[in-house]
């Protein structure tokens, strides 16, 4: 299903760790459901309870939204085994979408027996196509522990080539990186569709923070922008979502027509930037294949 007549939104959230959190993001899911959007998507903890709230809620948005829900996977710091049965747990109970990714690295000491050797496996365990649908990780300012540009979208090529039906983008916020980040994918005979992540800023600092860890690059600008918007919440609300609608007009324009983004469990922004972008939203969606 599709926002507008040619522009399709999915939107990620992340494990609640309370009960205030929980609330959130059902409202979250509830506002955004109304975009018809293509998926929903919801990252993946470590073992442990991080890692059981991840399903549960995985598997609670499966059962109440008529939106299709991508589960994440990761394969590190777990032994196959632990991996193959959360995938079947997810799969039991009706996920076909997955988004299968590495993780952090690998603590042989927490995997508890021989783990995937890479994503690739992993992608190519989870099932054929045609019965999963399953999406990978891309990097447009390529991933910090690539040993090159090259070598990291030779690796986006082969997880491709294993099975995964699309890429779906780090966050960015300069649209040229983005498009010679495709330019230079397609070059090399990648011809699946590449989603662009887009983050709404929310707290500059701590996007800031985020950035450093992943290897995006946050413009300098930005600062001077939002301390020219001062103080008032509206004011600095207003400058992120133009940022953001900006972006994705410009990637529109470039022929891009699909868009990732990363909620951190908050409707409003997403929700603007989406109508801002031509979405509508509906009285009622139902699930056609419910």
């Amino acid at each position: 299903m599709t926002g507008t007549d040619n522009i399709n939104f999915s939107y990620e959230f992340f494990p609640p760790r309370s009960e205030q959190m929980q609330c959130r993001l059902w409202r979250a899911i509830g506002q955004l459901e109304r975009l018809r959007p293509a998926f929903f998507s919801m990252t993946y903890g470590a073992l442990g309870s991080t890692q059981d709230v991840s399903v549960d809620s995985a598997i609670s948005m499966h059962r109440d939204s008529p939106v299709p829900v991508a589960a994440h996977l990761t394969c590190s710091n777990a032994s196959k085994q632990q991996v193959k049965a959360v995938a079947s747990r997810l799969y039991d109970a009706g996920i076909r979408r997955f988004v299968a990714l590495r993780g952090d690295p690998v603590d042989e000491d927490r995997a508890g027996g021989p783990g995937y050797a890479s994503v690739i496996e992993l992608i190519e365990d989870l099932g054929t196509p045609g019965d999963v649908d399953i999406s990978v990780a891309a990097y447009p300012e390529t991933h910090p522990l690539a040993t090159s540009d090259l070598a990291d979208l030779q690796h986006l090529r082969d997880k491709l080539d294993a099975g995964a039906e699309r890429a779906i983008t780090q966050y960015f916020f300069d649209a040229d990186c983005f498009l010679r980040f495709r330019d230079r994918a397609q070059r090399i005979g990648i011809d699946k569709p590449i989603i662009p992540g887009i983050l709404p800023i929310h707290d500059l600092q701590q996007v800031r923070v985020f950035s450093e860890r992943c290897g995006t690059t946050v413009p300098q600008g930005f600062d001077d922008l939002f301390a020219s918007a001062g103080p008032r919440p509206e004011a600095r609300y207003r400058l992120a979502l133009d940022l953001a609608v900006d972006l994705c007009q410009r990637l529109n324009r470039e022929g891009v027509d699909s868009f990732h983004l990363y909620t951190l469990n908050q409707t409003d922004m997403c929700l603007d930037i989406s109508l801002a972008m031509g979405a509508s939203l509906q009285a009622r969606f139902v699930n056609p294949a419910a």
